[in-house]
């Protein structure tokens, strides 16, 4: 088995499962670590890391040969769901896909920065729970740099949407503008902040939180000049709002029928909007059914971000590109760390044979200057014996053959 096999990723996302799905194998943060540590504790197992957004959920581990890794992590993680719903990769499949992740290549938005700081937070919590060690490490930190790359050398992120952006352009798609409207954000983490930020540029007059810790409602209140409220005060915050959006982890079905006042419903002139941005869903589906509101989820947002993909296939071409690059540099130093005991043995018989020659030539009396050229002469020659190596390492798997794989993988998808 080539030892690249040994890295393998499962999971589902946007391209494979609908938010309905999605959100009954999200993983909530704070059970991340024991997750982890369990999976530590299979045969085989040697390291792992977990990504889960509103978007994807993720494992990627590196197993021992006797790992039946795929079969393990869909029982774990994916138990009673349709395969079809899932993916599997393994070797280089899986980093490529991991390269593309950190890029937003594979994003829902395509583009979008946020995924960079989910995964690196998903190798912090890793990294504490001691599930990441020698090959998951550098494939992580390695697939962070390429995504920057990508982000910052390919146009690729310019003017990029966020799903907060989504979530404002299609509030503008429902009232026309926004100057004057009335919101509430049931959240007030990272991006029900930044939405809170797009809905004050785009004019919104008064932009409440609502949150489970009241002291970050007010922290994100203060931000728009709105109000804060805890949970237990939800259904005061949302009378008279001309938009609601929910930004939540670990709350399905917050937002029930109940909350809202059918009676003033039917006396607005405009349906009240719900965006609900949270996975597991945080606003009941039968909130779709009252009169005089219109919910959209993750996946109804669907439209304006196929808009945004259109705009962007010369970016997407030169991210790809840079992308196969940054692959085949990953799997060469990977190659070349398997060369490690041979290196280390090759720098001991230069260092036997130098002294060897310098005690023969000058019968253990070696002078400064001859010590100086001896050292030097085997130093010059040691770095072109490892510039072979390092070469041969590259030449291991053509930047070709890999674009190849690498375009059979695009095809798949």
């Amino acid at each position: 088995m080539d030892h690249l096999e040994e890295i393998v990723l499962l999971g589902l996302s946007h391209r494979s499962a609908e938010v309905a799905i999605r959100e009954q194998y999200a993983v909530q943060p704070e059970d991340t670590p024991r997750l982890l540590r369990e999976l530590l504790e299979q045969e085989g197992v040697e390291e792992a890391l977990l990504l889960s957004t509103c978007n994807r959920t993720e494992i990627l581990i590196h197993c021992s040969h006797e790992c039946d890794a795929g079969e393990l992590l869909r029982f774990k993680f994916f138990r009673n769901l349709d395969p079809d719903k899932t993916y599997e990769h393994h070797g280089v499949r899986a980093i490529i896909h991991l390269y593309r992740t950190a890029a937003g290549l594979d994003s829902q938005v395509l583009g979008e920065t946020e995924i960079l700081g989910q995964l690196k937070r998903a190798g912090e919590v890793a990294r504490e729970a001691g599930s990441m060690g020698g090959v998951l490490e550098p494939l992580i930190q390695q697939a962070l740099s390429a995504g920057k790359r990508v982000h910052t050398e390919t146009g690729l992120s310019e003017g990029t949407l966020s799903i907060a952006r989504v979530a404002v352009t299609t509030a503008e798609r429902v009232f026309g503008q926004l100057d004057g409207r009335q919101v509430v954000i049931v959240g007030a983490g990272e991006t029900g902040r930044l939405l809170g930020r797009h809905l004050l540029a785009q004019g919104a007059s008064q932009i409440d939180f609502v949150n489970r810790t009241l002291e970050s409602a007010e922290e994100a209140a203060r931000e728009t000049g709105g109000r804060a409220y805890s949970l237990d005060n939800l259904a005061s915050a949302m009378k008279g709002a001309d938009l609601i959006a929910t930004c939540v982890d670990g709350a399905p079905g917050l937002i029930t029928p109940d909350h809202f006042d059918r009676r003033a419903l039917g006396r607005r002139d405009q349906p009240t909007l719900v965006i609900d941005l949270s996975v597991p869903r945080a606003v009941q589906e039968d909130v779709r059914d009252l009169n005089g509101v219109f919910l959209i989820n993750l996946d109804d947002l669907a439209p304006v971000i196929a808009t945004n993909h259109e705009q962007r296939g010369t970016s997407i071409a030169k991210a790809d590109e840079l992308l196969v690059g940054e692959v085949h540099k990953f799997l060469s130093l990977r190659t070349y760390a398997s060369f490690r005991p041979a290196i280390a043995e090759l720098h001991r018989r230069f260092e036997i044979a130098r002294e060897e020659v310098l005690d023969q030539v000058t019968s253990g009396s070696a002078s400064p200057r001859e010590l100086e050229i001896a050292h030097e002469l085997s130093r010059r020659l040691l770095n072109a014996a490892l510039g072979q190596l390092k070469e041969g390492a590259r030449a291991a798997r053509s930047e070709e053959a890999l674009d190849r794989m690498y375009q059979r993988y695009l095809r798949s998808l």
